[in-house]
């Protein structure tokens, strides 16, 4: 028989919550430094654009009207991609999910404490585990939309077992001590 207590579902969402939370926020910190890595790209190009135009505008030789004509059509090609990638607006969005993640994250964390130290009983525990779920749900059905790519490179990144879940060992870094699974098997039992 199946054989899963509430604290284990508590830890195995708590798993999943870093999990996602972890790559929501390497996504940002990604999306943004590539923006501003392109930032200064564009710059230069504009700049190299300017002065060869310059340089045309004074009749200097044919080989400035090529230069500025490609530097132009380079800059307008980095210009569109950084425009279509939107990056700015997609790494406040997943800094913004990460964030609200990070809030439920520490409100299982909570819950887990309040369950081990019997400050509420278990079917407090399963009404606030219900209401972390339905917030849990309503985060993801508004968290920005991140291609398998970047999830899979977020997860790596972070090296996460898979995308779905963080094993004991992996959340047992987490948590404090009394609410590691090597702590807690080596105590009473189970919730």
């Amino acid at each position: 028989m199946f054989n899963l207590t509430l604290l284990d579902h508590l830890r195995l969402t708590f798993g999943h919550v870093v999990s996602r939370h972890r790559a929501h926020s390497h996504i940002a910190h990604t999306r943004a430094q590539a923006s501003r890595r392109l930032r200064p790209v564009e710059a230069l190009l504009l700049a190299i654009v300017a002065f060869t135009a310059i340089g045309t505008a004074f009749g200097q030789a044919r080989g400035y009207a090529i230069a500025a004509a490609v530097s132009a059509g380079v800059a307008m090609v980095v210009f569109v991609v950084h425009l279509t990638a939107d990056l700015d607006r997609t790494a406040q969005l997943h800094g913004a999910c990460a964030s609200r993640l990070w809030l439920i994250r520490e409100r299982y964390r909570a819950l887990m404490s309040d369950l081990a130290d019997e400050a509420i009983d278990l079917d407090a525990a399963r009404r606030r585990r219900d209401a972390l779920m339905t917030e849990l749900h309503a985060i993801y059905e508004n968290a920005p939309p991140g291609d398998h790519q970047a999830y899979q490179n977020a997860s790596e990144a972070v090296k996460t077992i898979d995308e779905a879940a963080l094993a004991d060992e992996e959340i047992d870094l987490f948590l404090p001590k009394s609410l590691q699974k090597a702590e807690r098997a080596a105590g009473s039992g189970s919730i």
